[in-house]
């Protein structure tokens, strides 16, 4: 009896060795894994920030070219809305837009490269 009370306590002792194990296994996975997501948090923040950054300035300059040139800005849009019309028109009414709508989005895509020259 004393025999198979020492084997008992053996195998408690190792099952509790093994929980041990697998909880310390657990916990370490669990702080890898939070190592790793504040890595991807901090990665993604980065990111956003200069993608904020950048957009901001594009904006700025965009900005600072109507202003300096109103005139060409107006032409460019006005431009781009008629081509538009024309492509939209012109999909809807395949037979007589058809043979307007090329010619004008060439012409106007001309003057909009002049335009940026």
């Amino acid at each position: 009896m004393n025999v198979e009370h020492g084997k008992k306590e053996t195998l408690k002792q190792q099952i509790v060795e093994e929980a041990d194990s697998a909880s310390a296994a657990a916990q370490n996975i669990l702080e890898r894994g939070a190592e790793v997501y504040g890595q991807a948090e901090q990665a993604v923040s980065d990111a956003y920030d200069k993608t904020a950054q950048t957009v901001s300035e594009t904006y700025a300059q965009a900005k600072s070219y109507v202003n300096e040139n109103q005139g060409k800005t107006i032409l460019i849009a006005l431009g781009i809305g008629v081509g538009l019309g024309f492509i939209l028109g012109a999909s809807s009414h395949r037979s007589r837009g058809g043979r307007f709508a090329q010619p004008v989005v060439n012409a106007l895509s001309d003057i909009a490269l002049e335009f940026f020259r």
